[in-house]
Formats: C-alpha cells, sequence, structure tokens
C-alpha cells in the first residue's frame, strides 16, 4: 500500500500538468501566449535543478545563470559553428554542463552558506564577462542565432516545439519526484539539515552534494538549450544577473523544497508581468510589493498555501461532527 501511495504521488501531478497542457494551445489566441507558456516550461526546468539543489539539500548556488548560459552558447556553437546535428549536439551541450559543474564543484562545495553563494556568483559573472567580450567566438553582445530545427526536412513550428517543452519539463518533475521520494531524496534533506550529523549516519556528504550540483547544472544548461531554441538566439543576457534574479524570485513564490513549486513560481513570475503593464511606470514598485508581501505572509509559497487552505477547509468540516459527539455525550 505504501508502495502504491508512493508510485500516485510521483505521477499523478506530473500526469495532470501533463493533460492540462496539452490542452493549453487549444485555448491561447496568439503566439504571444504560446511564447509565454513555453517560457513557463523553461523556467520550471530550471528552477526545478535549482530547488533540488537549494530547497532539498540546503547547497545555495548563485552561478545557475551561467550553465543557463553555458548550455544555450554550447549548443548553439556546436550546430551553427561545427555543423553538428541537434540530436549530437543537444547531450554533447549537457556533458560539457556537467563536466564544468564536477570542475568547479569540487573546490567549491567545500565552502557553506554564504561563502558558496558568493563563489558560485562569480562564475556567473565572469561567463558574462567572457560571452560579451569574446567577439569571435560568442558574437560578443549581439550573440549568435540559433538554427531551426529540422527533423526528416520538417522545420518544427512553435506549436510543436511548445508540446516537446511541455514533455521535457513533466519528465524533469517525474525525476524530481522519484528523487525526493527514494533514499536519495532522504540523503539530500539530511545535508539541509546537519551535515556533520548526515556525516555520522553514513551519507557520504561531499559525493552527495557534488552530484547534485551537476544535476542542477545539467537542468540549467537544458533549460538554456530550450530557451535558445524558443528564442532563436543566444546572446551575453542569458548569463546576466535577470535570470538569476528571476530564479529567486519563482523560488520564493512558489515555495522551495515542495515539487511543483518551480512550476506555480513560473507561472506568476512569467504571467504576472503582462497583467501589470497597465500600471505604466508604478509595475516595478507594484510588482517589488507584492514580492514582500509574499516574503511575509507565505514564507513557504504558493505550495505551502494550498496545504493550509486544505487543513482549515477539513477543520472547519469535522468541527461540526466533533461539537455534536460531545453533546450527545454530555447528555444523560
Amino acid at each position: 500500500m505504501k508502495n502504491a501511495n508512493t508510485v500516485r504521488s510521483m505521477l499523478g501531478g506530473p500526469a495532470l500538468i501533463l493533460l492540462i497542457g496539452a490542452l493549453v494551445p487549444l485555448l491561447l489566441t496568439s503566439g504571444f501566449h504560446l511564447r509565454l507558456v513555453s517560457i513557463i516550461c523553461i523556467y520550471t526546468i530550471l528552477c526545478t535543478g535549482f530547488n533540488l539543489l537549494y530547497g532539498y539539500a540546503g547547497q545555495i548556488s548563485m552561478g545557475q545563470q551561467g550553465f543557463f548560459a553555458l548550455g544555450a552558447y554550447g549548443f548553439t556553437l556546436l550546430m551553427a559553428t561545427a555543423g553538428w546535428s541537434f540530436s549530437a549536439a543537444l547531450p554533447a551541450a549537457l556533458v560539457i554542463c556537467a563536466v564544468v559543474a564536477l570542475l568547479i564543484g569540487i573546490p567549491l562545495l567545500r565552502l557553506r552558506s554564504h561563502y558558496l553563494a558568493m563563489a558560485t556568483l562569480c562564475f556567473g559573472l565572469v561567463f558574462a564577462g567572457v560571452a560579451s567580450r569574446w567577439i569571435e567566438f560568442t558574437g560578443g553582445t549581439a550573440g549568435m542565432m540559433v538554427p531551426s530545427l529540422k527533423f526528416a526536412g520538417h522545420i518544427v513550428s512553435r506549436t510543436e516545439l511548445y508540446y516537446a517543452l511541455l514533455l521535457l519539463m513533466v519528465l524533469v518533475l517525474l525525476l524530481q519526484n522519484f528523487i525526493v521520494s527514494t533514499h536519495m531524496g532522504r540523503a539530500l534533506m539530511s545535508l539541509r539539515g546537519d551535515e556533520t550529523a548526515a556525516q555520522s549516519l553514513g551519507v557520504n556528504v561531499t559525493a552527495w552534494k557534488l552530484r547534485i550540483f551537476v544535476l542542477s547544472a545539467v537542468l540549467a544548461g537544458l533549460a538554456g538549450i530550450a530557451s535558445a531554441l524558443v528564442s532563436r538566439q543566444v546572446n551575453p543576457s542569458f548569463s546576466e544577473f535577470p535570470i538569476l534574479v528571476s530564479i529567486l524570485t519563482i523560488a520564493v513564490v512558489g515555495g522551495l523544497g515542495t515539487r511543483y513549486g518551480a512550476l506555480l513560481g513560473a507561472c506568476v513570475v512569467v504571467i504576472a508581468p503582462q497583467g501589470l503593464t497597465a500600471f505604466g511606470e508604478s509595475e516595478t514598485v507594484i510588482y517589488g510589493v507584492c514580492l514582500l508581501l509574499f516574503l511575509m505572509f507565505m514564507p513557504h509559497g504558493l505550495s505551502g498555501l494550498f496545504p493550509t487552505l486544505f487543513r482549515r477547509l477539513r477543520r472547519k468540516a469535522v468541527a461540526p461532527a466533533i461539537g455534536a459527539a460531545q453533546a450527545g455525550e454530555a447528555k444523560p
């Protein structure tokens, strides 16, 4: 019974998301809206890796935007410059992200808390500088154009690309659910609690920190490749500070250490600015105030809000029955 419940919790949510996502293009009225939901898929993939790294393992990395750009640039260079096919360039770019994460993770993961955050932030800043100034290789601030995807001579349309991103996002969520539901998730959460205690319980702290750091880098690179395909270009903005701000905002709004916080946060962060444009110059102020309210009144994000509401509704539903039973017992 326990195993059946675990399987249902792993598969139920992603299956529902896949069903709803498959119907979304039928309800949209323009290509702009299709682009927005594609960006939601991209940010969900990007922030799922950050959620595993920081939300579950407690390892704060401020350099995810560097791997986001690394995946996009690696993929584009292999396809546009080296002439590789999509099926070869995609895994090769992800391997590049994994190798770089491994190389910098071995020394950096000896650090903790804000020291690790600052060290990983430096990686993102260095990559942004290299992408801007190495004009012969990266195209500088102008960036590079990404070739259209073709399969058997057929150019992949925007709608077909969205469905591919939707499926990819669901697979990433399934991977997260699998990790969280097994001994791997318990090992990661022990790191978040106390690394010394985890070590004493037999958890290989160094190995698990490195594994989850590499996995989060690969997912960030995968999101970068997806973003390059949607925007049809890659430029230094992929590794700049606004991407990091988006990651942190999604984490706050959606809820760290939750299974679907990345998706909920991505929906809000992508859609909310479209509604706030009506306020003109006050848009940024209103957006900032809303984030502040999230931090003050919903510290666990939207993912923490729904269970709280469910518990309150259940208490209200059960209270009359308990009161009636107590009244019955009080009668002689």
